[in-house]
């Protein structure tokens, strides 16, 4: 198989094995089975705690750091790829050093915690001659690209309308398994982390995508309304409804959330002027065109998107076309995210509308909020407020 630069394998480096490191690793061990890079570096902080993977690493010929500070100075130059799979607050800075070190980039989706950063990302992505990749894995897919290119061609008319709707139950556990779960900032840094920004991330970039008024752009969003509340005991909200529209006209409707008790997988509605796109998340994508044709193709999982990213981004090394979600396509979603902090106001749901259900999984317990799945089920429909929708007990969940 050729080389994606060429004459030799890529050079890259992993920035954590732990935590989400450990998917980055798992993609990177696929690769190196196939012959297709060669892992020259790994930044491991806690090597006593993963001896084993220290061990395989080693003997693969990597060479292991206990910090990101000595891997920079010791390896500026000499790697083509740096992967970092890190918590959101070490996006932006973790990313500009390894520009400044000569490296491109992998990072973990979202792009940073704060349009600032993301920004500061740019500017050093230019001034180094060097480009950075986001994890959003999702927009990876060749499904993806074909639905983007398709409402591009106009195969549902104008497209006036995107929503996009997912409820993921997230115990207690799920909150206390880093340091930054539910926090607006950590060490030094914003993060941000709730709902849009995290679990349900890659649907609302997906979904800004699809309506970007370019094959290669994302739509930007004015907000109209944000709606958050808040069961969890988090600094920030574990359900959101969100409003706005693009300057294209398009109109936009997220509805997320953590305290539910039953799984609704992320479902992404496109309504055009003459026809229907649906994106079923790792189930299908639905297609009704202005001539009333009906396409269904299937989703892959999520375990092969992630691996037609790691594809992309390899290949990206040696060929400038290949597809990545670029920092600009990124930055809209960052965007979106810092207007919702700005604007919606976060409500604390009262404790007597809440269950505390028993999770198996993480022997904690998950809150459900009485009547809240029901409300954003009914919200999605017509793309309406939740507090358009409650009825007279709902409507104790929200502010008219």
């Amino acid at each position: 198989m050729p080389s994606p630069t060429g004459s030799r394998l890529p050079r890259v480096a992993l920035i954590g094995v732990s935590g989400y490191g450990s998917i980055y690793l798992q993609l990177v061990r696929a690769a190196l089975r196939a012959g297709t890079m060669r892992l020259v570096a790994a930044v491991i902080i806690n090597k006593d705690q993963v001896p084993d993977i220290v061990t395989e690493l080693r003997a693969g010929g990597t060479t292991i750091y206990g910090s990101s500070d000595e891997f920079f100075a010791r390896e500026s130059g000499k790697v083509d790829l740096c992967l970092i799979p890190t918590g959101i607050q070490w996006h932006a800075r973790l990313t500009i050093a390894a520009l400044g070190a000569g490296m491109n980039v992998l990072v973990e989706k979202p792009l940073a915690g704060s349009l600032a950063d993301c920004q500061a990302i740019r500017r050093a992505e230019v001034a180094a001659g060097r480009w950075v990749a986001v994890g959003f894995q999702d927009i990876y897919a060749i499904e993806a690209q074909w639905l983007k290119a398709q409402l591009q061609a106009g195969v549902i008319g104008r497209l006036q309308e995107v929503r996009m709707v997912g409820l993921w139950p997230r115990s207690r556990a799920y909150f206390a398994r880093t340091s930054w779960a539910g926090r607006l900032a950590a060490d030094g840094a914003a993060v941000l982390d709730s709902p849009l920004n995290n679990a349900f991330a890659h649907f609302i970039n997906l979904s800004l995508y699809f309506a970007g008024p370019t094959l290669g752009a994302s739509a930007s969003v004015t907000l109209e309304s944000a709606e958050l509340l808040r069961a969890h005991r988090i600094e920030m909200f574990d359900t959101a409804v969100v409003r706005g529209v693009s300057p294209e006209g398009v109109r936009f409707w997220f509805g997320v959330s953590h305290t539910i008790a039953d799984n609704r997988q992320p479902e992404i509605y496109l309504h055009g002027s003459t026809g229907r796109a649906e994106w079923w998340h790792e189930q299908r994508c639905v297609v009704l065109d202005t001539d009333g044709r009906r396409q269904v193709f299937p989703l892959p999982d999520t375990e092969e998107f992630r691996r037609i990213m790691f594809h992309n981004v390899l290949n990206r090394l040696s060929d400038p076309s290949a597809f990545i979600c670029t920092t600009a396509i990124a930055e809209q979603h960052t965007r979106l995210v810092e207007d919702v902090q700005h604007t919606g106001h976060v409500q604390d749901v009262p404790a007597s509308l809440i269950d505390w259900m028993p999770d198996a999984h993480t022997r904690t317990e998950i809150p459900v909020v009485h009547g809240l799945a029901n409300a954003i089920g009914r919200a999605a429909q017509t793309g309406s407020t939740l507090a358009s929708v409650a009825s007279y007990a709902e409507a104790q969940l929200v502010t008219p």
